[in-house]
């Protein structure tokens, strides 16, 4: 087996191990909105004294649409052990929020009950109730602990994405405009994957794991077309790199106006999956919380940004790349096969916008073809600021980027923070015109 394949087959398993260490604790994947309607259930049909304690949560085998709730009810009349039913209308769309039936040990509630209670109950439900923090800090250190853990997933996004272009840049010195859409071209093939695993049964974790996987191969797969239909006739026949950004950014305007035309014919959401805050540091002025889903997100980003370092450091592809940057003719001549490069370079870069685009669909729960070209700017500034053209250079300035854009959202008036990030951008362009790791244009494009 080439050594190209063994790196690749290698770069795969890890990749696969990765996801599952991540969704191994997902256990059972609950919609989080359905979770909390069914536990607001129990404290109606018992004292306003009694203190319920939840045991467990899981959906019912055979039936996408129920979960089943089971506590213990502890009260001045002694304790026991229940167990709630809770059926919807459906598993995706406006019907998940619709309880239909509920079955209360063992005994079907009956349809005026039902009633009153969805009426006067439900949509009265504060949800659920706050949980004591991990941490005890002040409620000023707990607002930036909480502004710093939403930071991680916007890095990983713009870190990726520079990835992209740092990749790309590398191999022709060109940049693709069109890569922001592509990370929503991940995100929307991960929604349509997630809509057809539900209609097959509930989602679990293998669904979810092979709709990430989906949304990531999409996406590769849309950049290497696009690479090789596109970018490589361009450099091929212009010198000037116009003739690439006017293309890509053409492409980038014809893939939002798809995505936009066909949103009314898929689902555009993914279900609240694991979204049960978790309270992590705090007092009761202010508790930081964060949910599974952000960990996940940022889990996923940081995973794939670290593969990439070790992907670009340690295998034969980066060699291959880092040689062929710095020197194309000399690395043709040595037995570098351009081609295969040129092709996997540009899957690659589309493999990691497609993964912050699936991690955005995790964190948020959805992605919209207007969130392209903002992805594409923060990150081709996050890629400029870094030294364009190298791929660490562009994840230490997707981490300043999103540290700016959180430190200035959090105590600044938000309204501002675009102006400064350009004008940050500005100012390294001024200042040090090689970026961070002071790659001028003119000096060999390494590692």
């Amino acid at each position: 087996m080439p050594c190209c394949a063994r790196c690749c087959h290698r770069l795969l398993q890890i990749v696969l191990i990765g996801l599952a260490l991540l969704l191994a604790g997902c256990g059972s994947v609950i919609d989080a909105d359905q979770a909390r309607l069914c536990r607001a259930v129990a404290p109606a049909l018992h004292d306003e004294t009694a203190e319920i304690v939840e045991s467990q949560l899981a959906p019912v085998p055979n039936n996408a649409t129920a979960l089943r709730y089971r506590y213990r009810v502890r009260s001045s009349r002694g304790s026991g052990p229940h167990e709630l039913i809770c059926r919807f209308a459906a598993q995706t769309g406006a019907g998940r929020f619709n309880l239909v039936a509920l079955i209360q040990d063992g005994a079907p509630m009956g349809e005026v009950k039902l009633y009153i209670l969805k009426r006067w109950w439900l949509e009265d439900a504060r949800g659920e109730a706050r949980g004591a923090p991990i941490l005890r800090l002040s409620p000023r250190s707990a607002y930036w602990l909480q502004q710093a853990l939403g930071g991680l997933v916007l890095m990983g996004v713009y870190g990726l994405i520079a990835t992209g272009f740092a990749l790309v840049h590398g191999l022709y010195g060109r940049v693709n405009l069109a890569f922001g859409e592509v990370a929503v071209a991940g995100g929307i093939y991960m929604l349509v994957a997630v809509s057809l695993a539900s209609a097959a049964g509930r989602l679990g974790p293998a669904g979810l794991a092979m709709a990430l996987l989906a949304g990531m191969g999409g996406a590769a797969l849309l950049s290497w077309v696009i690479g090789r239909a596109v970018i490589v006739p361009i450099v091929a026949r212009a010198r000037s790199p116009q003739p690439v950004l006017i293309a890509t950014l053409a492409v980038a305007i014809v893939l939002a106006e798809i995505f936009r035309l066909t949103s009314p014919f898929r689902e555009n959401w993914l279900p609240a999956l694991v979204n049960r805050p978790v309270y992590i540091a705090g007092q009761d002025g202010f508790i930081a919380t964060a949910t599974p889903a952000q960990f996940l997100a940022a889990g996923l980003t940081l995973t794939g940004i670290s593969l990439l370092l070790g992907l670009v450091r340690f295998t034969g592809y980066g060699r291959s790349w880092r040689a062929y940057a710095d020197d194309p003719l000399m690395a043709a001549l040595s037995g570098v096969r351009v081609p295969r490069l040129v092709g996997a370079t540009f899957a690659l870069a589309g493999g990691c916008a497609g993964l912050a685009g699936v991690a955005m669909v995790v964190a948020y729960g959805s992605i919209t073809p207007g969130d392209g070209m903002s992805m594409t700017l923060k990150a081709l500034i996050s890629a400029i600021i870094g030294g364009i053209g190298s791929v660490p250079g562009a994840l230490l300035g997707a981490a300043l980027v999103a540290c700016v854009e959180i430190v200035w959202s959090s105590a600044f008036d938000i309204g501002y923070r675009d102006v400064v990030i350009y004008s940050l951008l500005a100012a390294v362009l001024v200042l040090r015109p090689g970026g961070l790791f002071q790659r001028a244009a003119l000096s060999p494009r390494e590692f």
